[in-house]
């Protein structure tokens, strides 16, 4: 018997919950199986989400994340992932720019903001698990802050790199060689480690064109308007092939 709608998504809520307060993924994968397991014996006696739960599920998600020990080798090591991809993404930026010099503001900055991104973007989903499906405007709200966050930081970082002089990393052509493989077999590692191909499809899709648009006669303002025209284009085409994928596999 397959569960109905609402359970499907009290399930997918409390994962995504749960995973965003720093909860093992294999604790959360053992909670959300067993509890899959109740709900379908409660369906077929008849009963709701509501009649397992016991309480409001918003109550029922907050109270299990709370008897839950916190994952903080897990939260660590996503921590060690996204700072190296962060400067792997930024060090690839810059070797196609042909220059590569860091402030010691971008050095402590870069980091920093990757951190308090991640850290916006759990509480965000943790309220958006719990938060009723019934106020699209608020959660459309909340998405597109947490998409604006990161190039608001980067931009603010900017700002502050050019208004406060501090010492300088200038890198010469044999350290920007070595620099670009080290970015290189980062995002290899990092997509080898989530088992997905996204690490590796964003920044070619970023870089890829505006690397070899480059090397053509193209005005810059062509070469922009090209680039983020290939890249929104074939992330949307990927989200598409990925959301395909996904039904599939929900069937």
């Amino acid at each position: 018997m397959e569960l109905s709608k609402k359970s499907r998504d009290f399930l997918d809520d409390l994962a995504v919950y749960l995973m965003s307060s720093g909860k093992s993924e294999g604790e959360v994968q053992e909670v959300v199986a067993e509890l899959k397991d109740h709900l379908e014996e409660a369906e077929r006696a008849g009963k709701s989400v509501d009649d397992v739960v016991g309480q409001s599920p918003k109550a029922y998600m907050q109270h299990l994340g709370r008897e839950m020990a916190f994952d903080g080798k897990g939260f660590f090591k996503i921590i060690a992932m996204i700072i190296p991809n962060v400067f792997a993404y930024i060090i690839i930026a810059n070797f196609i720019q042909g220059e590569m010099t860091f402030s010691t503001v971008q050095l402590i900055g870069f980091p920093l903001v990757a951190v308090l991104f991640l850290l916006a973007a759990a509480q965000a989903f943790r309220n958006l698990s719990v938060r009723s499906k019934a106020n699209p405007f608020k959660n459309g709200a909340t998405y597109i802050a947490l998409a604006a966050m990161p190039m608001t930081l980067f931009l603010g970082l900017m700002v502050l790199d050019i208004f406060v002089e501090t010492p300088t990393i200038v890198f010469g052509p044999t350290g920007q060689l070595v620099l670009f493989g080290l970015a290189v077999v980062t995002l290899l590692t990092v997509s080898v480690w989530t088992k997905t191909w996204i690490n590796l499809i964003i920044p070619l899709l970023l870089f890829g064109p505006q690397y070899a648009l480059a090397q053509t006669s193209l005005p810059l303002e062509q070469q922009l308007i090209f680039s983020m025209l290939i890249l929104f284009v074939g992330m949307g085409i990927f989200l598409f092939v990925w959301w395909k994928k996904n039904q599939q596999g929900q069937a």
